[in-house]
């Protein structure tokens, strides 16, 4: 009896490219009690430029949240550190928001249109996380036990229509459910428009953003709006549509 062929060899896993350029799409689905969310169109010719004027305008004080202008003034070098770390798990978005949630945690989001397990392999190697499966979804954190070799400085959430979030450490649970969940009115009764809306009627810049709650009551500087907006090209930093 002539021998029988033995299993095919098993082949490796194509690599995982996510270079399609995704853009993050509507805005609908940002939570109404954030407190900042900024578009960044990394295509945009601009965007170095528009980096510049933003913090200039912050340094110059231009009347924004003491917060916000903090994290906004650090825009350029956050990019720098995080479009590398993109790059070594072969992420490369059109656009990235940047948001901070109601008590002021920074989480970053893409949109990323790939395999979701083959994705999650590469996360996973690329940047030293485990995968762990949640009631209605998935987050990948960091291996923190003694010994792990350092990973990255964020875990990751897998949201709804292929966005991820980078969120800080220990936090992407919280922060997932957060996410996506149905966005709601952030005071009972207010008549505040939804983030989402807003921005999403902001014209096209290199950054556009909101900015929204109870930290926009600045103490003797008049009436402000419910929800605020930020506007930034090469050439002009507009806040509530206003140079």
């Amino acid at each position: 009896m002539s021998p029988q062929p033995g299993p095919a060899p098993a082949t490796a896993p194509a690599p995982v490219e996510c270079s399609a350029r995704d853009r993050l799409g509507e805005m609908a689905w940002l939570p109404a009690d954030l407190r900042l969310a900024v578009v960044l169109d990394l295509e945009s010719p601009e965007l170095s430029a528009a980096v510049l004027r933003l913090q200039d305008g912050v340094q110059a004080g231009r009347g924004l949240p003491v917060v916000a202008s903090l994290g906004l003034g650090q825009l350029g070098l956050q990019l720098e550190i995080l479009r590398p770390q993109l790059r070594s798990a072969g992420l490369d978005p059109s656009e990235l928001a940047l948001l901070h949630d109601r008590d002021g945690a920074v989480v970053w989001v893409l949109r990323a249109r790939c395999d979701l397990d083959g994705l999650q392999a590469k996360l996973a190697e690329s940047w030293s996380l485990q995968v762990r499966t949640m009631t209605g979804g998935s987050v990948a954190e960091g291996r923190r036990a003694p010994g792990s070799p350092a990973g990255s400085a964020f875990d990751v959430a897998f949201l709804a229509d292929d966005r991820l979030a980078l969120t800080p450490p220990g936090t992407a649970p919280a922060l997932r459910r957060w996410l996506s969940s149905p966005p709601v009115a952030a005071v009972a009764g207010s008549a505040a428009p939804p983030p989402g809306a807003v921005l999403d009627e902001i014209p096209a810049a290199a950054i556009r953003g909101v900015l929204t709650g109870r930290s926009l009551q600045r103490p003797g500087a008049g009436p402000v709006p419910l929800v605020r907006t930020v506007r930034v090209t090469a050439d002009a930093l507009e806040i509530d549509g206003q140079r």
